[in-house]
């Protein structure tokens, strides 16, 4: 009988109320006097797999949290200068009142938050554990063996001393990024499995791969401890072996509650299956208390020790992880040329009011109609600076970005890329025949347009990335994460619970029940690469006045 276990995010628990206290979910199937629990694993076959790599164009649509929607765009680089432009347009119902009027470019902006990483070089986690032990001068664990090295006798604060702690994070951020896979590929081979024997078989690969990397690391601490080096990088050595032992922790404990839900009607075979992979998670409990790190937990924890825990978990991911951000310089992308329009429009109401002074110098002898001529062209100079400004300012607004980045790698010193972008509200009969039909996909008639009416924000952004300069982090892409906040959307939405009466035509009765009030916003995308026109995408996502309930996708 075969397990079935969703492809989920493997370090995101599931939601459910957080009780005070811990719960048991899963009781690891070893004692005080057994061998690590990962060691059986390796007298098994490695984990083969492909890199994973996205399509082109692909684009990641997730639920942060209930007001918050995540998508993801990754943007490759390639040997020169490459241009890709984003495209998006949400269909809003009317009844949010989202209008020019009411929401503008600043709160447009306010809400859709964005976050942009390196992503590591791709590394399947077989390989990284074969470069984990091996003792090759070009193994990955050796040149960063000899780049601790090169920082002995250093002091903090100096180049080769930041350069260090530097490689160190990113030799985290490539386990955090292989394990990962290596885990959602367990998960799926464990699904898929049709016997106990053939998931235990699986496991014990992920888990002997997770011993052989963290093997290699902590051979390196060791040796490190002989060593003088600067306090940062010996700080930076222990705290990367805290937070991968956390990792490698996690990615077996996730699995085994996963299974564990999941093994109650199946044979005992699956919750052993489940009790080794939280033997291997009690392993690096077990390595972190013996050597002091601040971050074990215990079954009868109070709520203030899991904070506690939580806390450190965020700052050591935060420590290793923030070696990929790239910050964004923004800037008004219309500024210069909204401020020479408006001089010109100043300068043509000026021009205006000294052809009537000058006019009206020839009308001094008739005081009345000269102090009405001055005055009333000061007036007319007044309203036509006025209106020429508000004319120019939509022309700028419609032919320029409103904003303009520069995406720079703090921590190299170097420009990654640069991006104009634009957003706003567009008229739903103007817009491209591809996106309406694609918006129109589902809809059974014409009629239903003026039944459930729609404003449309409209999304784009014209990004252009730059090659990866010699010897820096040889990323393969650039991901940028879109966070957006839809709670002021849902301001102006109704109870979430109606209560809906209706009469059964077979039973002959009348019922009553409460239903769900929902709302769909669906969205419409597309990422373009160079001059190619890939198709429209859609998703649609239904809403209540709680928040995001689900994402479907639609074509």
């Amino acid at each position: 009988m075969a397990l079935q276990i969703p492809n989920r995010p493997v370090l995101e628990l599931s939601r459910e109320k957080i009780a005070k206290r811990p719960t048991i979910r899963v009781r690891a199937a070893v004692d005080d006097d057994r061998a690590p629990a990962s060691d059986w694993g390796s007298l098994l076959g490695d984990l083969s797999r492909a890199t994973h790599a996205p399509e082109q164009g692909e684009v990641e649509w997730r639920i942060h949290d209930k007001t918050h929607l995540e998508f993801a765009i990754d943007y490759p680089f390639e040997e020169k200068s490459t241009s890709y432009c984003w495209e998006a347009f949400f269909f809003v119902p009317e009844s949010f009142r989202l209008l020019e009027t009411t929401y503008d470019k600043k709160q447009i902006y306010d809400d859709l938050l964005s976050y942009v990483r390196l992503a590591v070089p791709q590394l399947p986690f077989e390989a990284l554990a074969e470069a984990c032990e091996s003792d090759a001068d070009e193994s990955l664990l050796m040149r960063l063996r000899n780049t601790v090295r090169e920082a002995v006798d250093s002091s903090d604060g100096s180049a080769v001393s930041r350069s260090t702690v530097r490689r160190l994070r990113v030799f985290a951020c490539m386990v955090r990024a292989s394990g990962l896979e290596a885990q959602r590929t367990m998960l799926t081979g464990v699904a898929d499995a049709q016997r106990a024997e053939g998931a235990a078989r699986i496991v014990s690969r992920l888990l002997s791969l997770s011993t052989r990397v963290s093997r290699g690391y902590r051979r390196l601490i060791i040796d490190a401890r002989e060593w003088d080096l600067p306090s940062e990088v010996a700080v930076a050595l222990r705290w990367v072996d805290e937070d991968l032992s956390l990792f490698l922790e996690a990615i077996s404990a996730t699995a085994s509650v996963q299974i564990a839900e999941r093994s109650s009607e199946v044979d005992d075979g699956w919750s052993d299956v489940a009790a080794r992979l939280a033997s291997d998670a009690v392993s690096e409990a077990r390595y972190r208390k013996e050597h002091g790190y601040p971050s074990v937990g215990h079954d009868d924890a109070s709520p203030r020790d899991v904070e506690h825990i939580e806390f450190r978990r965020h700052v050591l991911k935060r420590f290793t992880s923030s070696v990929l951000w790239l910050r964004h310089e923004v800037r008004d992308g219309a500024r210069w040329i909204l401020q020479l329009l408006m001089a010109l429009a100043a300068a043509v109401a000026m021009a205006f009011a000294v052809v009537a002074t000058l006019y009206a110098i020839h009308m001094q002898e008739y005081l009345h109609w000269y102090v009405v001529l001055l005055v009333g062209s000061y007036a007319v100079k007044d309203r036509m600076k006025a209106v020429l400004q508000t004319v120019f300012t939509k022309w700028a607004l419609k032919r320029f970005a409103d904003r303009n980045w520069t995406i720079r790698d703090t921590e190299r010193d170097e420009t990654v890329g640069v991006v104009s972008e634009r957003a706003g509200f567009r008229d739903f009969k103007s817009l491209p025949t591809e996106v309406l039909a694609a918006r129109r996909l589902t809809r059974e008639h014409a009629l239903e347009e003026f039944a459930r009416p729609e404003a449309v924000l409209w999304h784009e952004k014209a990004v252009v990335v730059e090659p990866r300069q010699q010897g820096t982090l040889p990323s393969p892409m650039m991901t940028e994460i879109f966070r957006l906040n839809i709670d002021p959307w849902l301001a102006h939405t109704d109870d979430p619970n109606r209560t809906v009466t209706f009469a059964d035509p077979d039973e002959a009765v009348v019922c009553s029940v409460t239903a769900r009030r929902v709302y769909n916003i669906n969205v419409v995308y597309r990422l373009r690469h160079a001059n190619k026109q890939p198709a429209w995408n859609r998703i649609r996502v239904v809403v209540s006045r709680k928040g995001i309930e689900r994402i479907d996708p639609i074509a």
